[in-house]
């Protein structure tokens, strides 16, 4: 029987991002959110990922049912991102990607290689071919532009490695988008296809309709985060982003409120996830070349 594993995931305790000059939440999805989805999407095994953390996991484990929820980590080393799966404690980021891989399997953990020629966030790029990894991710659903994918893809031909496919998901209707294939149903069942290299991926790329829906849930919960500390002293949630809003001055509070407003009439969220995906899929072109030095026809 073949099972359906989503590996990389995320939820609110994903930490900050930047983008350009703004600090913004990685994720705003709640544990229980991103468990629901991946319930309704029919998968068997569920990996939260947050960055440098497994809170996410170990809290979206409490509403698991019909889903076997896997803790794991996207772990920031000193050369690059790499993820962390079957974890049983964090592992402290930045670190050489080498010792990162011996702490993960010191752990019974795998260790992946996500999204491994990244334009826009943290990869290990040529490194995967000389490390100790159990899989290599050549699907990110959330990398639409595509060359990045490929680019993993040509890179793993002729090397044993599993290859796996992954949403990447930082909202809830992303989750699912592109799965990993084993043989089994079971968590164990997809740890031992992982380490025997005996698994495949299928699923799509993530639709510019849901990276929209995406940014506005972001935005929406921000604002929500931004009148509950203007009306309750203590913070009541202790994810990072909920954290960072509570400390921002009262003045910074109603330029983020005014400004998030504003994104949100139609259609300014819509044109600037448009830009934003355009510019992703110029600067992933741009990597594309540099490693093989001709064009392709998109």
């Amino acid at each position: 029987m073949k099972g359906i594993a989503d590996l990389h995931t995320h939820t609110k305790y994903s930490g900050m991002s930047k983008i350009l000059f703004l600090e913004l939440p990685d994720c705003v999805s709640e544990p229980r959110e991103v468990v629901e989805a991946a319930e309704r999407r029919g998968l068997n095994v569920l990996c939260v990922t947050d960055h440098n953390s497994i809170r996410g996991g170990l809290e979206a484990q409490k509403y698991a049912k019909s889903v076997e929820v896997v803790v794991g980590e996207e772990i920031l080393t000193a050369d690059g991102e790499l993820l962390g799966l079957f974890l049983s404690e964090n592992v402290p980021k930045g670190l050489p990607v080498e010792e990162t891989i011996d702490i993960v399997h010191g752990m019974g953990g795998v260790a992946i290689a996500p999204h491994p020629f990244s334009s826009h966030c943290s990869a290990l790029g040529d490194r995967i071919l000389n490390l100790n990894l159990d899989g290599v991710e050549v699907f990110n659903a959330f990398h639409r532009d595509r060359y990045s994918n490929d680019l993993a893809m040509q890179k793993c031909r002729g090397i044993e490695t599993a290859l796996t496919g992954s949403s990447d998901a930082h909202a809830p209707m992303m989750v699912g988008d592109c799965c990993t294939t084993f043989e089994g149903t079971t968590a164990e069942d997809l740890r031992k296809a992982i380490v025997n290299k005996k698994t495949n991926y299928e699923g799509r790329y993530t639709s510019l309709k849901d990276v929209v829906w995406m940014t506005t849930i972001l935005v929406r919960r921000l604002q929500s985060a931004i009148f509950r500390s203007m009306i309750y002293k203590e913070c009541a949630d202790d994810a990072e982003y909920i954290a960072e809003v509570w400390k921002m001055r009262k003045i910074t509070k109603l330029i983020s409120l005014a400004g998030s407003v504003a994104f949100l009439i139609p259609p300014t969220s819509f044109v600037a996830s448009v830009i934003g995906d355009r510019l992703h899929t110029s600067h992933s072109r741009l990597n594309w070349l540099q490693h093989n030095g001709d064009d392709l026809s998109r």
